[in-house]
């Protein structure tokens, strides 16, 4: 199993998993996203766990190359970036989360494109495609 397999199985099944809960516990996602902008210790420390796992990310897998493994690279860069962010400005994460309704379609399609990127990778983790 190469490396790029390897996060691809972490981080597929992970996308997967969140896509059903936005989707089939919409309004408790919801609850939860709104209850962790309220508290910016939370969002700090949510900060600092992603910038720690993207930088591992990064460190181990900095590929820019023309495949489906330049995805994980950029998940890992994404993650730096909006790991910094929640870390120096938790008032933009919350101000983001404010804005999300229960019933606006962005919720779906986020949680289709989190869907169909962790069935993408899961495929490749698993040598499928």
């Amino acid at each position: 199993m190469t490396t790029s397999q390897f996060i691809a199985g972490l981080i597929g099944p992970l996308f997967m998993a969140i896509a059903a809960f936005m989707v089939f516990r919409r309004d408790t996602f919801l609850e939860f996203a709104k209850a962790a902008a309220r508290d910016k210790p939370l969002i700090f420390f949510a900060g600092a766990v992603l910038l720690v796992s993207s930088l591992a990310i990064v460190q181990t897998h900095n590929l820019w190359v023309a495949d489906w493994r330049v995805i994980i690279t950029l998940f890992g860069w994404l993650g730096v970036l909006g790991g910094i962010v929640r870390i120096f400005s938790p008032e933009f994460a919350q101000s983001i989360v404010e804005k999300i309704k229960p019933d606006h379609p962005a919720v779906l399609i986020t949680a289709a494109v989190y869907f169909a990127l962790g069935a993408f990778l899961t495929a490749n983790a698993h040598a499928v495609l």
